[in-house]
Parts: C-alpha cells; sequence; structure tokens
C-alpha cells in the first residue's frame, strides 16, 4: 500500500500538472490529450512482459526499475518546464507505473487465502495506497501550480518516488511461480490467454471500467477549463473523483465477503452508466464535484474484483502474464481514449463521448449479471465452481 501510494503520487499529480502546463501554454486541448495518452504509449505494447519479467525474476528489481523510471520522468519537467518535457515526463511515468503496479498485483495475490472473499479484500487494501495517492497529487500538483508554479509543483511530487524507492527493500526479491514460469515460456502467449471464454469476459469487463477511468481523467481538466475554474479547483474536482475510488476500495473487503466479484462489478457499472449519462449536464460546480466523486466509486470496484478473478482463473505460472495482458487492454484504452476523444471533444463536446461510454458500461453491466462462461476441457484457464461467489457455475 505505502509503494503504491508514493510511487503513484507523481503520476497522479504530474498528470494533471502536465495537462494544465499545456493548457496554461496555450497548447490546447488535443494536447492535452495527447499527453495524457503518452502515459500509456509504452505499456500498451509491453506491459505483457512486465508481467512475464515478476513471474521469471521476483518482483523487487522489476519495482525498483518503475519507480526509478518514474523519479526521472517528474523530475525532468520540474529541472526544464516545456512541452517536450511533459511528454517525456508522461512516457515514463506511466511506464514506471505499470511495471511496478504489475509486479505488486502479483505479489500480493500470490499470498495465501482461505476464500475468494480475502483475495478481493487483499486486493481491496492494496488499491487503497492507489487511491489515497490519486486524492493526494492532483491536490498536491494544484496547490503548487497556484503558489509556487510549475516547477515546484513536479519537485514536490518527486519526494514521493524516493520514499517509494526506500521502501522497496520491504518486498520480496523471490516468486513462488518462478520455477513453473520458466516450465510455461512460450506456451501460447496472449492468444493462448484469450482463448478461454472466461478470460476473454473478464478482460472485456477491465476494458470498459478502463475506458470509463480513462475518459475522465482527461475529460475533468477539461470540463474544469471550460468552467474556469482555478488550477486549485481542478485538483480538488480530481481529488474527488480520486476520493470515490479510496471510499469505495475501503469497502471492498466488506462487499467481497457479502456480494462477490461479478455481483460488485454489476452494480459499479450501473452507477458508471447513470454517471456519464449526466455528466455533459451539470449546473453547478457543487453537482460535478459530487458526480466526479460517483464515478470515482464506479470505477474504483473495478481493479480489485477483475485482479481476484484473473489470480483464480489464470493458468498456473502465468498470472503475471495475465496481470500484464490486462494493463495491456488497460494502457490501450488510455492511449485510444485521451486522443480519439480528445479530438471529439474539441469538434463536437463532451456530450457524445459521455453517451457512448454510458452505453459501453450499460452492456459490461448487462455481461458481469450473466456471470462468466462454463470453461470447456481444452481452454487454458484453470475451472472452478464457487456458488457462493457467483451464485451460478464459473
Amino acid at each position: 500500500m505505502a509503494i503504491m501510494l508514493c510511487g503513484h503520487v507523481a503520476v497522479s499529480g504530474g498528470r494533471v500538472a502536465a495537462s494544465l502546463f499545456a493548457l496554461d501554454s496555450g497548447a490546447g486541448e488535443s494536447s492535452v490529450g495527447f499527453i495524457v495518452g503518452l502515459y500509456a504509449a509504452v505499456s500498451a505494447v509491453f506491459a505483457m512482459h512486465f508481467g512475464r519479467w515478476s513471474d521469471r525474476f521476483g518482483p523487487r528489481a522489476v519495482v525498483r526499475g518503475g519507480l526509478a523510471l518514474i523519479l526521472f520522468g517528474i523530475a525532468l519537467p520540474a529541472i526544464w518546464p516545456s512541452l517536450p518535457a511533459m511528454y517525456c515526463s508522461a512516457v515514463c511515468c506511466g511506464t514506471g507505473i505499470t511495471v511496478i503496479s504489475v509486479a505488486v498485483q502479483h505479489a500480493v495475490g500470490n499470498l495465501p487465502v482461505a476464500t475468494a472473499g480475502e483475495r478481493i479484500a487483499l486486493f481491496g487494501w492494496l488499491t487503497v495506497g492507489h487511491s489515497v495517492s490519486s486524492v493526494l497529487g492532483p491536490f498536491v500538483a494544484g496547490a503548487m501550480i497556484d503558489l509556487a508554479g510549475f516547477r515546484a509543483a513536479f519537485a514536490s511530487l518527486a519526494l514521493g518516488s524516493v520514499a517509494a524507492i526506500v521502501l522497496s527493500a520491504r518486498v520480496p526479491a523471490d516468486h513462488v511461480d518462478a520455477d513453473i514460469a520458466e516450465d510455461e515460456k512460450g506456451r501460447g502467449g496472449w492468444r493462448g490467454l484469450l482463448g478461454s471464454p472466461v478470460l476473454r469476459r473478464i478482460y472485456l469487463l477491465t476494458g470498459v471500467n478502463a475506458v470509463a477511468w480513462d475518459a475522465f481523467t482527461f475529460l475533468g481538466p477539461v470540463l474544469g477549463h471550460r468552467a474556469q475554474l482555478s488550477a486549485t479547483a481542478i485538483g480538488i474536482m480530481m481529488s474527488c473523483f480520486a476520493s470515490g475510488t479510496l471510499a469505495v476500495r475501503l469497502a471492498t473487503p466488506w462487499l467481497g465477503h457479502r456480494l462477490g466479484e461479478l455481483r460488485i462489478l454489476t452494480l459499479s457499472f450501473s452507477l458508471i452508466t447513470l454517471v456519464y449519462l449526466a455528466l455533459p449536464f451539470p449546473g453547478w460546480i457543487g453537482l460535478l464535484f459530487a458526480l466526479a466523486f460517483l464515478l470515482g466509486a464506479g470505477v474504483g470496484c473495478g481493479q480489485p474484483n477483475v485482479l481476484s478473478l484473473l489470480h483464480h482463473h489464470a493458468p498456473a505460472g502465468r498470472v503475471g502474464e495475465a496481470i500484464g495482458l490486462r494493463s495491456v487492454f488497460g494502457n490501450l484504452s488510455g492511449v485510444a481514449v485521451p486522443w480519439g476523444f480528445g479530438l471529439t471533444v474539441a469538434a463536437l463536446g463532451t456530450w457524445p463521448v459521455c453517451w457512448a461510454i454510458a452505453l459501453a458500461a450499460g452492456v459490461a453491466s448487462r455481461k458481469a449479471r450473466a456471470g462468466l462462461p462454463v470453461e470447456s476441457e481444452s481452454s487454458p484457464a484453470l475451472t472452478a465452481v464457487d456458488e457462493g461467489k457467483t451464485g451460478r457455475p464459473v
């Protein structure tokens, strides 16, 4: 939790600071979309390899490499505040957070648990660190920009990365799946994982959740700028969004024991649908902050429950790889959503984007409610029946 908090604070705050720097420089909304998309560009191609590294070499070295990349990325614009520095920072910080996330999630998922509810609880607590940093990062960035400028904002955010590097000594050096992973090397790749109907359904759900999340990281600053809010107010709005993710993740251990992954996902996608239908029409700033909080609560349910499902259904020795493929889809969304939606918003406004996401979330809610398909004997994924978790065979 502490490593995710300290490592991610630079990313969440840096994304907002870089977006506001571009807008303040007159670069326009399409430039903001380009910067936000760069956070996911490299990870969209290589995230599955990050998972393989975690499977084979253990998480400590992987985590430290990712943190070093974040530190370089967030320090660069503090030294050289310019658009090229923002582009480089986005690539480094976005790649680094994917590297450490995959390794830490893999390590936490391998902790011994007695029930699926306990695994959901573990991931819920892990993602609390991510959510806390998502609250602190935008607030620190916005406040420091108003108080002391962009250099001071990036320098302040860099301190979290330094703390995370110190904490990384607590990450396990070895991994229990190392021998299995070597035996499984090269078996099927991403095609093998997507050959499982269960894993395909899980990746569909995580993909829609990622689109809903990434869209707001782009739309939030744009909506705030159009409403002529100060940098501090925009930072508070983005912190409201992150507060929603934090609130729901604090409740995840309790929800996981009582509802199970798929029921939680059904409710979360329904909430996402309603928020995106209303988001283009906030009548006042308080409503915009409230919608940001509710949307955070909706998308915040996704990661802990999807990670629990992946650990339950991924083939032995390929859990890190399966998590990496989830990050590939998430980062593809992180590239395509800001770039594509940035052009759409500039041309048509926000409502086409919001309503398209609402439609996708509604479909995902129905898929989650229908449950996971039954595995065939030839499927590469593990099979299970867990009536207490989903209410139907999985």
